[in-house]
């Protein structure tokens, strides 16, 4: 679905005739032409409606084939990754190889991510370092949208949203729960516009944003630069961020989507405040953390788009976890914009 409410209906690659076989000669023609020595055949280590992954071993090491869903508010993630891979390599995984019409790339192993298990202290340090790249980010806006990175500017919600809740197709499946009057939905929109145009006068640049930042979509880099002097402390040697499928440009602070959603608490706290230390030069402390909590009913609005856009994998599979995850995204913005 894009914003005027029409469907996407681009036959993804797992649905396509001899997606195995084509993945396989794909990867096995650009890891030769590199002169990869491979082991074994390639296999699948997740696969779901929104993308594919799998492995292939090599006397080199582990590479990684994923092909991405295309949604009309997804980037072009193969063509992303590898543009960030050249320009910010520190904080990437490193791309073999990638073929933009299909949204397939290779990548080298990066090692484990964090697991969601680890103390919500343990972010603190690479949402640091995630700030530090959206700050680099603002100097190659133009070559990220040129590398497929799509635009979201936060002013163009308001419209977005009133057109997605015209769209009966979409709110026929939101929950009966929720107050979809219209009176309501003025309401809630009108609270949005008035809370972009608040965190639009802190004058904070749009950024690279990755849209689905969490521990587990971040891996210590300390893999990848084994060979590098970083001390004893394996979370101190840099951060390789990941899955890069909702990547888009826009307010840098839309990455607080899973922060917002936590409940209050000292290491919460913490998180934020490691984070928008490297913000100082656009505001004081208090600025900051003013713009940051009028971004929370941004960002949910944000999220709410984003899964409109899968309107139509929703409805050709049922996945239970997507379908949770499209109703959250509407509850949290129906919530946060009535209080």
């Amino acid at each position: 679905m894009n914003y005027n409410g029409t469907l996407s209906t681009k036959v993804q690659s797992w649905q396509q005739p001899n997606w195995p076989q084509n993945a396989k000669h794909w990867t096995e023609y650009e890891l030769n032409k590199k002169h990869f020595r491979l082991i074994g055949e390639l296999q699948q280590v997740k696969g779901w409606t929104l993308g594919y992954v799998l492995r292939q071993t090599t006397y080199s090491g582990d590479v990684f084939f994923k092909a991405t869903a295309f949604l009309p508010l997804f980037s072009n993630e193969a063509s992303l990754c590898a543009k960030l891979y050249e320009l910010f390599p520190q904080y990437s995984a490193e791309v073999i190889a990638f073929d933009a019409s299909q949204q397939w790339m290779l990548t080298a192993s990066f090692g484990e991510a964090f697991v969601d298990t680890v103390p919500l202290s343990d972010w603190a340090k690479p949402f640091a370092a995630f700030a530090d790249l959206q700050i680099s980010s603002v100097n190659y806006i133009n070559e990220l949208e040129s590398a497929g990175c799509i635009r979201r500017d936060i002013t163009a919600l308001p419209k977005q949203l009133r057109s997605t809740f015209q769209n009966e197709a979409i709110t026929s499946r939101l929950p009966q729960e929720l107050n979809l009057s219209a009176e309501n939905l003025n309401h809630v929109i009108n609270h949005l516009i008035t809370a972009i145009a608040a965190l639009s006068a802190f004058k904070i640049p749009n950024t690279l944003v990755h849209s689905d930042l969490h521990i587990e979509n971040i891996a210590p880099a300390s893999a990848r630069h084994q060979e590098l002097n970083y001390g004893d402390n394996q979370r101190d040697k840099g951060f390789v961020f990941f899955d890069w499928s909702d990547g888009c440009i826009s307010h840098p602070f839309i990455d607080g989507t899973y922060l917002f959603r936590m409940d209050d608490s000292e290491d919460k706290q913490y998180v934020i405040d490691a984070y928008l230390s490297r913000w100082s030069k656009y505001g004081s402390r208090d600025e900051l953390i003013q713009a940051w909590q009028l971004a929370e009913v941004i960002c949910y609005a944000h999220q709410a788009i984003s899964y409109a856009g899968m309107l139509h994998i929703l409805t050709q599979e049922e996945t239970p976890d997507l379908v949770i995850a499209f109703e959250n995204a509407f509850k949290r913005f129906l919530s946060k914009a009535m209080n």
